[in-house]
């Protein structure tokens, strides 16, 4: 026989099913002729649709060990969208493996790193530390300067850059030192140009917060250069002179023992936009240490 049982343990394994389902499957039409009942029609049907499940169910469970399918979270700041990263990276990466759900998530960098130590994230882009906290590893994969943003009438908008000795009477709006990842080491590098002491009246959340209280007039920020993009209403944002440039550097951070095949996929994929280390912060005369990959 085809099944490569016998009749008997086949007629057997029959009764078997019947008594289980307390339902007759089959009948016999003479001798030699056997078909089956509504009954037994019915689970053959629903036997062909458990039966091609199960093979897709492995076929799945395949594609997902090779990291074809899966569900990955990223986290992002503001300005990786406006710098062009979510659309170059993760849909580049969308393209190339359509099978794996991306969700994103906008947070920023504290809450990214927050959210990857205890596993509610898969991944991020954040703004490269000077070193990354224990179980996050990252890439620096874009960098940028960073630019005064100042309300539209204020005394240095008329300029078209700005050297740090002129601000050393202006109040600085400033996000919170957060491990380590300076932003307000850019202004007080900046300052230490200028030979100041910077006055930080408003401390924020993020550096959408911080261009708020700008445009409400109440000081001045030195924010990432792909800011312009926004449009806020009384903001103009000015380069700062070459020499005195900060240079902002996002990196896709991870947890390295992280086990999804997926998101090994995906940390592979960013390693080819890795960017070598910066000396761009001794090339400007920064602080040594402090800028160049921030």
């Amino acid at each position: 026989m085809n099944l490569g049982i016998s009749a008997p343990t086949l007629t057997q394994q029959i009764k078997k099913l019947e008594q289980q389902l307390g339902a007759k499957l089959v009948q016999r039409r003479g001798n030699t002729h056997v078909e089956l009942t509504e009954a037994g029609l019915r689970v053959l049907d629903r036997a062909r649709n458990v039966l091609r499940e199960a093979k897709e169910a492995v076929a799945v469970a395949r594609q997902a060990a090779r990291g074809e399918v899966g569900r990955i979270e990223v986290g992002f700041m503001p300005s990786v969208v406006w710098s062009g990263l979510v659309q170059k990276f993760i849909g580049e990466f969308q393209h190339e493996n359509p099978g794996i759900e991306i969700f994103l998530h906008m947070m920023n960098v504290e809450e990214q790193h927050t959210a990857l130590v205890q596993e509610e994230l898969d991944c991020g882009f954040v703004r490269s530390p000077l070193k990354f906290p224990p179980r996050i590893a990252g890439i620096d994969v874009f960098r940028q300067p960073m630019v005064l943003a100042m309300p539209q009438q204020h005394r240095l908008a008329a300029h078209a850059s700005i050297d740090p000795a002129e601000l050393t009477n202006e109040i600085f709006v400033n996000p919170p030192t957060v491990f380590e990842l300076a932003f307000w080491d850019d202004t007080r590098a900046i300052a230490a140009l200028g030979n100041f002491i910077p006055k930080v009246e408003k401390r924020t959340h993020d550096m959408i917060m911080s261009l708020a209280y700008v445009a409400a007039g109440y000081g001045i920020a030195i924010v990432a250069k792909s800011f312009e993009k926004i449009g806020i209403p009384n903001i103009v944002f000015r380069d700062f002179v070459p020499t005195a440039a900060p240079i902002s550097t996002v990196a896709f951070a991870y947890r390295p023992n992280n086990s999804s095949p997926a998101v090994k996929m995906l940390v592979s994929f960013m390693r080819r936009f890795a960017l070598e280390k910066s000396t761009s912060s001794k090339a400007a005369g920064l602080p040594e240490g402090r800028l160049g990959e921030l």
